[in-house]
Order: C-alpha cells, then structure tokens, then sequence
C-alpha cells in the first residue's frame, strides 16, 4: 500500500471518530450519570453545581421580594469551580451548618449547629440584603405598588402647591399687620384726643388756682395778707371782673372810722402815715433814743412834705433829708434792741417803715390819690361797698398796705369785701 493510501485511510478514521466523539459529548451534558451512556461522567458535578448556584440566587432574590437574579448574589463563587467532585462543594454557603446529616455541599468551617451567637470568622458580610448594596431593593414593597409611578410628580406638585399656599399665607399676614398697624396708630390717636380733651389747659389751671385761692381768699386770709392790702386786693380785682354787670344788692354800710384809716394808691406806696397832714405820732421806744428837737425837726419836714405834695409840688431835698433822719433813727434802735421790750421795739422798727414809705410814696407822686380819696370820704360819696368798690375800679385805685393804726378798719374792710364778693359770684353764675 502506497504512503498516500495509508495517509487517507488514517484521515478518514479519524474524521469518523470526531463524529462520533461530537454526539457522545453532547450526551455527557444530558444524560449525566448513566450506565447506558458509558458509566460516570466527570463533568456532571459542573453541571449540578451550575444548577445549584441559580437556585440559591433565585432564593435569595425571592426572599428580598425582588425576584432579579442580574442583582442577587454578585459575590458569589465563579461558574468553574475545577475543586468540585463527586458532587460536593466545599465552598458552598448552603446549608449553613455541617454535621452529621450534612448533605451535599456542606461547608466545613462554618461553626456545628449554626448557633446565630457563635463567631464565624469565614461570614460574608455582604451575604445579607441590608449590608449587601446589591442585595438591598429599596424599591420593594410599598414602592413597587401600581401608584408608585405618579407618587413623584405628586410630590413635586404639592411641594408647588405648599409653596403657593405659603405665599397667599404670608401676604395675609402682612395685610393683619397692616390692618393692627393702622387700627394701632388709630388706638394712639383715639388716646392722644382723649388726654387732651381731658387734661386741663393752662389757661384752665389758673382759673381752677384763682377760684381756689380766691375761696381762701373770702374765708382763710391771713392777719398779714390782710393788713398788707393783699387780700383786699384780691377780691377788688375778682369784682372788676364783674364791672359791666349790673346787680342789686343789699348795702353794706363803712363806717367813717373804717374809711379814714383806708390807704389808697394808684401803685403800689401809699401816703399811709403822712395822710392827716404829715402829723406824726411817735412810739415809746423812739422816744427815747430820738430828742426833742430831733423829732420836732422831722415832724416839721413831714408836714411841709404833704403840703407841697397836695399842692402838686415835692421838695426833693427835704425828701431826702427826711430819709437820712430816719435811717439814723434805724441805727441807734438797733442798737437799743436788747435794751427795748419787743413790743416796743417792733412798733417802733414798724413805725420807721411806714414813715420812709410815705416819703416814697410823696417821691413817686403817689400821694394825690389819697388826698382824692379822702375829699370823696368827707363830700359823702363813699358809704358803703359799692360806693367804695365803683370808685376803687373807676379809677384803678389800690389799697396800700396798712399803718399800725390802721389794722383794726382792714379787718373790718376785708369781712365786707369778702361778703360782697361771695353774693356777687353767686349772682354772677346763675
């Protein structure tokens, strides 16, 4: 046989035994273990571990809820496992425990009877679905329900409405502050009206003081006020207020005593002492301290003082010369003044003032008035209150304060003119 021969036979048997390798091989896959297949097949274990690796997936997906195998068991072992025979994987984590009953694919270090407290150092920790990342759906349950699909846009949509709703909120609260704003501004207003509606004036101050004090005026004055010509005063101004009203009253009779011991002035010094025609009387105390001759030359002065003054005529010098005289006499009481009783001294100290007052009031050409006054006295044409009042207010006459003498007639004089004056306001508010 040639070698061409021989080398084509061998080609064709060995085509033929490819063939029927390629059906046998198939069968291996198929068939697995079977006498009439040729006896043990190496390759089945693969098959079965193949076949066991998917269920465990499949198991440990369901048990997630999630049944995807393309995210269960990531780390788990290979496909090939080239240690795997006779159908045990030593390395398989199902079961957990091994022992005796233990089936196939035990595994050998996990601790006997699987006891949850026992330590496993082999323990996988991602092999649970809350540590494994790609174990954990967190779109099972709840969130694969039908409406889990709108439940976005839902919540965007009331995000929207909420901040809509917040905004339509807050211009309804700025408009309530607005509104307290105005109804407080309103409150203050309301509040200021009120306090100045209801607080006195200035000018209704003073007429509350002066209708006060003129009620203490009437009842409650003073000997001081009185004999100063205050409180007379006081009530002549109170009755010039009523002076173009007309009134009818009973008379209040003065006596002729009361209105010649009356001090008038058109200001604020009266002739006072010096009105009888500049004749003085002396007190005990200056008596003393003053010689005859010293007195007769003042008494001298005095007197032709008041007659030039009732002649519209004032000696300046003779004025001045009078003062110096009576401050002299001030020097020596002072001196005196341990050695005089107290009465005595304080007649005689009161007595220098009123003197050196109607000097002044002769100075300033205030005696005229007096001298009119007693010239209607004398002609009848002040008797009573009225006359006396009509005459006082005609003519802005005054009362000047009240000599020694004269204290008893401004008493008596206050008590009319108050009793005229009550019976005159209360004609006036009715």
């Amino acid at each position: 046989m040639s070698t061409t021969v021989r080398r084509l036979a061998f080609g064709s048997l060995v085509l033929a035994g490819l063939l029927a390798g390629g059906g046998a091989a198939r069968a291996q896959f198929v068939t697995g273990f079977s006498p009439s297949a040729g006896g043990y097949n190496p390759y089945l274990a693969q098959q079965q571990y193949m076949y066991n690796l998917n269920m465990a997936r499949a198991a440990s997906a369901n048990s997630m809820g999630y049944a995807n195998p393309s995210y269960a068991l990531p780390y788990a072992q290979p496909a090939y496992n080239p240690y795997l025979s006779y159908g045990v994987n030593p390395y398989s984590t199902l079961p957990p425990a091994y022992g005796a009953g233990a089936g196939a694919g035990a595994n050998p270090y996990t601790p006997y009877g699987g006891a949850a407290s026992a330590y496993d150092p082999y323990t996988n920790p991602y092999s649970t679905a809350m540590t494994n990342p790609y174990l954990y759906n967190p779109y099972s349950g709840l969130y694969n329900s039908p409406g889990f699909t709108l439940m976005g846009s839902a919540d965007v949509m009331r995000a929207y409405g909420s901040v809509i709703t917040k905004q339509e909120e807050a211009r309804i609260m700025r408009e309530k502050y607005y509104q307290e704003q105005t109804k407080t501004e309103k409150e203050k207003f309301d509040l200021r009206m009120y306090i100045k509606a209801n607080t006195p004036s200035w000018t209704d101050q003073q007429l509350a003081a002066a209708k006060t004090t003129l009620k203490r005026i009437q009842n409650l004055s003073s000997p001081a006020e009185v004999s100063a010509g205050k409180s007379l005063n006081y009530l002549l101004d109170d009755v010039r207020k009523h002076r173009a009203k007309e009134f009818s009253f009973s008379k209040i009779e003065l006596p002729e005593d009361v209105l010649s011991h009356l001090n008038v002035t058109s200001n604020a010094n009266g002739l006072g002492i010096l009105r009888d025609g500049g004749k003085l009387t002396w007190p005990t105390a200056l008596a003393d301290l003053a010689p005859d001759t010293v007195r007769k030359e003042m008494d001298a002065r005095a007197q032709a003082i008041v007659q030039n003054a009732a002649n519209g005529k004032i000696d300046r010098n003779a004025i001045n010369d009078l003062g110096t005289q009576i401050e002299q006499l001030r020097g020596r009481l002072l001196k005196k003044a341990n050695d005089i009783p107290t009465q005595q001294y304080l007649d005689a100290k009161r007595f220098l003032n009123d003197l050196d007052d109607a000097r002044t009031a002769v100075a300033g050409g205030e005696a005229k008035a007096q001298f009119d006054f007693q010239d209607l006295v004398k002609n009848g044409k002040v008797n009573d209150v009225a006359d006396l009042l009509k005459v006082m207010v005609d003519r802005g006459w005054r009362f000047a304060p009240a000599t020694g003498s004269d204290e008893a007639a401004y008493r008596a004089l206050h008590s009319a003119l108050a009793a005229y004056d009550v019976a005159l306001n209360s004609h006036a508010g009715e």
